[in-house]
C-alpha cells in the first residue's frame, strides 16, 4: 500500500497543480505579447530614426544649395568686371586677364554654374529682361539681336535674367 500511496496525490495538490500551469500560461501569452509589443516600438523607431536621417539630409543639402547661390550671386559682379577689362584691354595683358577668367569660370561651372547668353534665340521672358528694341533683316521679330549683360542659372534656377536687345519690326 505504501506504494499506492506515492502515486495518489491529494485533493488540494491536484486542483493547485493546473491552476498553477493555467497561471503560467497566462504569465508566457503576457510575456509575448509584451515581447511583440517591443518589438513593433522598436520597428516604429528604426523607421523614425531612418526618416530622420533622410530628412536632415535633405535639409542639409538645401542649405548648401542656397550658400552656395548666394556666394554664386555675389560672384556675378566679379565676372561683368572681367568682362568688361577683356573689352578694353588689348595684347599681352589681356591674355593674362583672360586667363584668369576663364579659370575662375571654370570653377564656377564646375559647382553648376551655367550662362544665359541667348543670342539670336527668341526671346523667353522667364530667362531675359528686355532692355531695347532694334530692327535686324536677318532675325525674326522677338528674337534676341544682342546680348547686352550675361544671365545666369545655377542649377535650372535663374540668378539673373540676361539684358538683351529685341528685334523689332516697324510697321
Amino acid at each position: 500500500m505504501s506504494g499506492d500511496d506515492e502515486r495518489t496525490e491529494t485533493p488540494a495538490a491536484v486542483e493547485e497543480a493546473p491552476s498553477e500551469a493555467a497561471k503560467l500560461r497566462a504569465d508566457l501569452e503576457d510575456a509575448r505579447r509584451r515581447a511583440q509589443e517591443l518589438a513593433d516600438r522598436l520597428a516604429r523607431s528604426q523607421a523614425d530614426y531612418a526618416n530622420l536621417q533622410k530628412r536632415t539630409a535633405r535639409e542639409v543639402e538645401a542649405v548648401r544649395e542656397s550658400a552656395n547661390e548666394a556666394l554664386l550671386a555675389a560672384l556675378l559682379p566679379v565676372l561683368d568686371d572681367f568682362d568688361s577689362a577683356l573689352a578694353a584691354l588689348q595684347g599681352d595683358h589681356a591674355a593674362g586677364v583672360r586667363m584668369v577668367r576663364d579659370n575662375l569660370w571654370k570653377a564656377l561651372a564646375a559647382s553648376g554654374l551655367e550662362a544665359v547668353s541667348p543670342a539670336g534665340e527668341p526671346f523667353d521672358p522667364y530667362d531675359h529682361e528686355v532692355v531695347g528694341q532694334a530692327g535686324d533683316e536677318d532675325l525674326n521679330e522677338g528674337s534676341v539681336k544682342e546680348v547686352v549683360q550675361t544671365g545666369y542659372r545655377y542649377r535650372r534656377r535663374l540668378l539673373r535674367p540676361a539684358k538683351v536687345i529685341v528685334v523689332k519690326r516697324g510697321d
